[in-house]
């Protein structure tokens, strides 16, 4: 079954952004800020780019990409962004060809998390960095999401954000995170 995302991008770019706390948008903006101009980042799993619309208004000189499965939610994102229909699990794209990555609410959507994650990591140039929210399916609002996307048939892959933080320096990278209330965002770059 599943959520019909193809055919929600018009519900999504009215009250997607909703989804994110407060304290989200700036932590984002602080995260792009040392990026060097012209840099390739990614909004995999982007929808309808709540992100990218964001990261434009504090970052017009980066070049975005959305990435998402549903052209459907693709239509809706803002218009200097390229657009790329692709599974996070599949990038089409060449190894160390993308200086940042950007998922939002979105991880726990994908069909094989950890593929997707080591497909970020191929991505990634050396010095790529990493951006995701998401929610803790063991606290606040984390436990109540969780439970509807199972219920609506989703994979609901959703990882504590310690795991998360885990399963990343297998991938080789350094991270750190900000939960509050079941929903954090988690920061990382590659070891050095």
């Amino acid at each position: 079954m599943g959520i019909p995302f193809e055919r929600l991008g018009w519900l999504f770019v009215r009250y997607g952004h909703r989804v994110y706390p407060g304290w989200a948008r700036p932590a984002l903006e602080d995260w792009l800020q040392p990026l060097a101009p012209g840099s390739r980042v990614l909004d995999l799993g982007g929808g309808t780019g709540v992100l990218t619309a964001w990261a434009l208004e504090s970052r017009p000189d980066l070049e975005f990409t959305v990435v998402d499965v549903a052209p459907g939610m693709m239509a809706h994102a803002p218009k200097p962004a390229g657009r790329l229909v692709a599974r996070a699990e599949e990038l089409p794209l060449a190894s160390g060809s993308v200086a940042a990555v950007m998922i939002g609410e979105a991880l726990h959507h994908f069909k094989d998390s950890r593929r997707a994650l080591a497909e970020v990591a191929r991505v990634l140039n050396p010095a790529g960095r990493l951006w995701i929210y998401d929610f803790d399916p063991t606290r606040g609002v984390g436990r109540w999401v969780y439970w509807g996307e199972r219920l609506a048939g989703e994979p609901a892959s959703f990882y504590r954000p310690a795991r998360l933080a885990r399963e990343l320096e297998k991938l080789g990278f350094v991270s750190e995170y900000r939960c509050r209330k079941g929903q954090y965002v988690l920061t990382a770059s590659r070891q050095v």
